[in-house]
């Protein structure tokens, strides 16, 4: 049954822009559907990352969201309703512990501080928009501990943020987008400093479970990765 552009999550029909921070996009069309992972690897993908979240604006083409016509904008793609990224340079919060800084996302931002400076907020922190999230209470704590074990954040659960190493931020960073379940997470380059086995976890967390239709996009270097995460690799040049 063909795919129509109704039933697809994430639709881009003929995009074309400048070279962006890592090539350009020409004539591009791709389509990500429910519960399918899709993996962009080759110079063009950061670009494609920052042209779904509305940091490079398309020169001509068109992005559908759900059938619907969508111009996203950075801070206002919280507003879609089911979609999380992660994102360059967005503090997280050093004075939470790992596992709360992934807990907060179920509940909001805490008013405590960001990274303390001097310190650096790794990729950042997901931004979560409108995902049904229904777990609750001890069952949240419990999947939330499963996903940074996994990543390989397990011996630091406890730790405030400000005192684990940098490379540990990356984690949170996953963990946090993952535990939403959005229905598309968007992700740039996610293996960067990730242990083989982390890289290997992280592709088997990203595969939306039976029934789901949760989709993903994420765009890797790593094509490894990308064979292990992704039911369809799609290779842009740059």
């Amino acid at each position: 049954m063909p795919v129509t552009s109704s039933s697809l999550v994430l639709q881009l029909s003929g995009v074309r822009t400048r070279a962006g921070r890592a090539g350009s996009l020409d004539d591009l069309s791709l389509g990500v559907e429910p519960g399918q992972v899709v993996a962009v690897v080759g110079g063009a993908g950061s670009t494609l990352f920052d042209t779904v979240c509305g940091f490079e604006r398309p020169e001509a083409g068109e992005i559908t969201w759900r059938g619907s016509a969508l111009r996203p904008r950075p801070h206002r793609l919280t507003t879609l309703g089911g979609l999380a990224r992660t994102l360059q340079g967005v503090g997280l919060y050093g004075g939470l512990t790992v596992l709360e800084n992934v807990l907060v996302g179920a509940a909001g931002v805490p008013p405590v501080a960001a990274v303390p400076a001097g310190r650096h907020g790794g990729m950042g922190v997901a931004l979560l928009g409108g995902a049904q999230l229904r777990l609750r209470g001890e069952e949240l704590r419990r999947l939330a501990r499963d996903v940074l074990t996994r990543l390989g954040a397990g011996d630091h659960l406890d730790a405030e943020l400000a005192a684990v190493p940098v490379s540990l931020h990356l984690r949170v960073v996953l963990a946090r987008a993952l535990l939403v379940a959005p229905e598309l997470l968007v992700l740039d380059d996610p293996t960067a400093g990730l242990e083989a086995g982390e890289a290997a976890a992280l592709a088997e967390l990203l595969r939306p479970e039976p029934g789901s239709d949760r989709a993903v996009l994420v765009t890797t270097g790593d094509t490894e990765f990308a064979a292990l995460a992704a039911d369809r690799v799609v290779s842009l040049g740059g």
